[in-house]
């Protein structure tokens, strides 16, 4: 009961956060209507000269609220991410490269995203010397981001993203071969002089280890970008995940650090290091990434 309360609280925190800035939602949805881009779909779309500004959901843990604009691509692809965790005398080390998200704008404010990494490589070092190393392509993500407001300026910007797992990861990876489900909703707040405040909330739904029950997960992340000099951006955010599997609840919680450069105008290159904060997260990740708009 403890974990759920937590969670919980958790989740309305981040819920009263929006609640507090909502006077500037009317601001929003006014810019929003100076830009009305309705005409435009995944199969009309928008020209160049109407194309918002550049915006990657990569390279921190956090999802930004922005769309993608109708009929429009953009390639987000982790090149490499290097994980390592120390747990109870077992030694893991995971690799994942390429990693890559295509994001299709359906509508003005409406945008698919699949994600699937071919390669995923576990090798695991146990308490007794022997070692065990297994690779299989990852599990397949479907998301949907819907942009509530926020897509062409104001203040802030909020969003909601349904997604669904299909579970094509080999158990000898970790996968559990169940389709699992949530929902991510990103809040982003314009802090002035290009400095931004960045605020996740996710639910997942998904198996229990030892039955084929489900249960919650809880994810938050609080995230500050700024701009470190020009056209280079530094982000430091706060990511928690609790998962109330009935077989034990498991705690994590990291530090993250990442560095973009926006090397052409539709083109971002990126490299993060995340830090575990507890026994039970991965002592470090380290990865590398760019970012395509078509």
């Amino acid at each position: 009961m403890t974990t759920r309360s937590n969670s919980t609280r958790a989740v309305f925190a981040v819920a009263a956060a929006l609640a507090i800035t909502s006077f500037q939602v009317a601001n929003s949805r006014a810019d929003d209507a100076k830009a009305d881009k309705s005409q435009y779909w995944l199969f009309n779309p928008t020209p160049d000269g109407a194309l918002r500004d550049f915006a990657a959901d990569r390279p921190a843990k956090s999802y930004g609220p922005t769309t993608i604009d109708a009929g429009r691509v953009q390639i987000e692809l982790e090149a490499a991410n290097f994980t390592y965790l120390k747990l109870d005398g077992v030694r893991t080390q995971t690799f994942v490269g390429p990693n890559p998200t295509a994001r299709i704008g359906l509508t003005s404010n409406v945008e698919l995203q699949l994600n699937w990494a071919p390669y995923v490589n576990v090798r695991t070092k146990f308490a007794d010397g022997t070692t065990d190393n297994a690779s299989s392509g990852s599990d397949f993500f479907a998301r949907t981001k819907i942009n509530i407001w926020g897509n062409e300026g104001g203040r802030t910007a909020l969003a909601i993203m349904p997604y669904v797992k299909a579970g094509t990861a080999s158990e000898s990876i970790g996968g559990n071969r169940a389709t699992e489900a949530g929902v991510i909703v990103p809040f982003t707040v314009d802090l002035q002089n290009n400095v931004s405040l960045t605020l996740n909330t996710e639910w997942d739904h998904l198996k229990n280890s030892a039955d084929s029950s489900y249960h919650s997960q809880y994810v938050n992340t609080i995230g500050i970008s700024a701009p470190l000099v020009k056209d280079v951006t530094i982000t430091g955010e706060v990511w928690s995940q609790i998962n109330v599997d009935p077989a034990g609840t498991s705690r994590q919680y990291s530090f993250d650090t990442a560095v973009a450069w926006m090397a052409r105008p539709n083109l971002q290159l990126d490299v993060g290091a995340n830090f575990g904060l507890n026994k039970e997260t991965p002592a470090f990740q380290v990865y590398t990434g760019i970012t395509r708009r078509f």
